[in-house]
């Protein structure tokens, strides 16, 4: 059966799994596999009122309970009600006639074998008759974004082009830690010209390297009080305009985030929805990460904040 689901849809279980592993659950329950569907397709949820963020409230609100972190070497098989959603979701997708099994067949899935999250996301406003509009053309969960990557891709004389970017920030008590277009609860922040994002300015200079456009510094900076203590999000919107104009199309975006503190990896579907936001792009385009230092050097001691990311772009 798994040949039957997309690449999307079997990112959604390696997901689950993933969230299984870190809540410390010894199987994949049905909740785990909508905390994967919200890390895999948070657009899919947006657009039908759900953010990604009120996903993760749910699971944690019905199972508030701390578990020890199971290592992701040890095997997480799924259980009986977890196995019925997948089972569904084929059935929904022989339904509706369509021969793949995508992320809106996974979550037609999850409403009809467990009630209780059914409950809970009928309470968030999900409707399963808008999943039914947006799955029932054509068996693809729907974005809503600009197409116009996806059309270049499949012309002959596209170029791919990749580009990287780097940036650090020093870290002072008492200041805002912009990440990724959000703020991160934090003591630390970091110090710089504008509000210092180092994610938002590494992707910024990846994309301008993809394109051949010079860097952030040349767009913006950082002796023009106009960006002093601005969002970031600016930056990639500015971007954005130059790159709608018809001179390059985002593909993909990867990027790691260097932090000894604090936790981040439940924040990046946020992150994702902001960024994508700012660039007009599915969040799905954007791949984030998180690392420590192990204690060494400045970021290891809680010091700076770093990040690195890769841009490829078709022009």
């Amino acid at each position: 059966m798994l040949q039957r689901f997309n690449e999307r849809a079997r990112r959604v279980i390696f997901f689950a799994r993933y969230e299984a592993s870190e809540y410390g659950s010894p199987i994949i329950e049905p909740t785990h596999i909508l905390l994967g569907l919200a890390r895999e397709d948070p657009a899919l949820l947006q657009h039908l009122g759900v953010s990604s963020a009120k996903v993760r409230v749910i699971h944690e609100q019905l199972f508030p309970e701390a578990h020890e972190r199971i290592a992701t070497s040890v095997e997480v098989p799924l259980s009986a009600e977890a196995t019925r959603v997948l089972n569904r979701a084929a059935s929904e997708a022989d339904r509706l006639g369509h021969k793949h099994i995508t992320t809106g067949h996974v979550l037609l899935g999850i409403l009809a074998e467990s009630p209780l999250l059914h409950a809970e996301l009928g309470k968030a406003g999900l409707k399963e008759e808008s999943i039914l509009s947006r799955v029932g053309e054509t068996g693809e969960g729907k974005s809503g974004f600009d197409s116009r990557s996806t059309a270049i891709s499949e012309q002959s004389n596209a170029t791919v082009c990749s580009g990287i970017g780097y940036d650090l920030h020093r870290l002072e008590a008492g200041r805002k830690l912009m990440i990724g277009g959000i703020e991160i609860p934090f003591d630390k922040g970091p110090v710089g010209h504008s509000d210092g994002d180092v994610l938002v300015h590494a992707i910024c200079d990846a994309l301008l390297g993809a394109a051949g456009m010079g860097d952030i510094g040349t767009h913006f900076p950082d002796t023009d009080p106009k960006w002093k203590g601005a969002n970031s999000l600016v930056f990639l919107r500015h971007i954005r305009k130059v790159f709608a104009g018809g001179r390059a199309f985002i593909s993909h975006i990867d990027a790691v985030v260097i932090a000894e503190r604090p936790k981040l990896g439940p924040h990046f579907p946020a992150m994702q929805t902001a960024l994508a936001d700012a660039l007009g792009i599915e969040p799905d385009k954007i791949n984030l990460k998180a690392k420590t230092n192990e204690g060494v050097d400045a970021i290891g001691r809680g010091e700076a904040i770093a990040a690195h990311a890769v841009a490829t772009i078709l022009v």
